[in-house]
């Protein structure tokens, strides 16, 4: 009988152990909120004005209009979502230039496609201003056509830069609106770019002669910055973004000078999405982390 009694008693004592351990884990699932990491997605267009120099192809500064499209992909880093973001920036970029008299166009096409890591400080002496600054790998790669040339046709451009990136947002509300003002500043370092010598013929180069042609870039013989400045319009399902792009290109290499400056407007709209499982659904208690906003 004692034995019986004995086995009665244990089991009642695991089932009370059974039963506290399930409602604190209940407990914990009710209380610990999930970070969703919302991923703000952006399309834009730039039209603006372009001043280009390239004295392999002319000694003459070519003016004109710039026009582009731009994809912007910004997302809270996972392993730290309210310390640090990652940033992917794709563009593609037309000029069309003129020289002072007129007789002749370049027209010169290129592409660009960065990413970047940065640290988030949020709040920064004021509610709603949050500071950025980090790391960049940007890419570029195009050609600039001179019809009038004979055997210097075009200049072909290829550059890997890695740099540094800063940015501030600050989030404010119009009335009921609610806002946000960026500046980003985006300054390669160090990297390698493509450029031929001066009296090195396009014939040349296109049967294999790149002598000196592959060149170690440094702020001593390139600099480049980019300057952008937008305000969001933030409407409940969309939001509408306006905004102002400066970029600025510096070449001195193999006797040859490469300078280009455009000021162009931005104008475009973004978007935020959250991955959601479709089947469970959004969580109860979910903490929404954008990387901008």
């Amino acid at each position: 009988m004692n034995k019986i009694l004995s086995k009665i008693k244990y089991r009642c004592v695991a089932a009370i152990l059974f039963c506290c351990c399930t409602t604190f884990f209940l407990d914990a699932e009710e209380t610990d909120s999930v970070k969703l990491r919302a991923t703000m997605n952006a399309v834009t267009f730039q039209a603006g004005g372009t001043h280009n120099l390239d004295t392999y192809l002319s000694p003459i500064r070519y003016s004109g209009m710039n026009l582009a499209i731009d994809y912007e992909f910004m997302r809270a880093a996972k392993f730290a979502p309210k310390e640090w973001i990652h940033q992917v920036n794709t563009r593609l970029n037309y000029d069309n230039t003129e020289n002072p008299v007129k007789n002749n166009t370049l027209h010169a096409l290129s592409a660009h496609v960065g990413w970047r890591m940065a640290h988030r400080w949020n709040n920064v002496a004021t509610h709603g201003l949050n500071l950025f600054f980090g790391g960049t790998f940007d890419f570029d790669g195009g050609v600039t056509y001179n019809p009038r040339n004979s055997n210097n046709v075009c200049s072909p451009s290829i550059n890997l830069n890695i740099g540094v990136m800063g940015m501030a947002a600050y989030n404010f509300k119009l009335g009921k609106l609610p806002l946000t003002a960026r500046y980003q500043a985006v300054i390669p370092v160090v990297g390698c770019f493509y450029l031929p010598d001066y009296d090195q013929s396009f014939y040349e180069i296109y049967h294999g002669n790149l002598h000196d042609a592959i060149n170690f870039g440094y702020w001593g013989n390139r600099f480049d910055i980019t300057n952008l400045v937008t305000l969001d319009f933030r409407f409940k399902n969309a939001t509408l973004r306006m905004g102002y792009r400066n970029e600025c290109t510096t070449i001195w290499k193999n006797n040859i000078s490469v300078q280009r400056t455009t000021h162009s407007l931005v104008f475009g709209v973004a978007w935020e999405t959250i991955k959601v499982n479709y089947l469970r659904g959004l969580p109860k208690k979910a903490e929404i982390i954008s990387a901008l906003y």
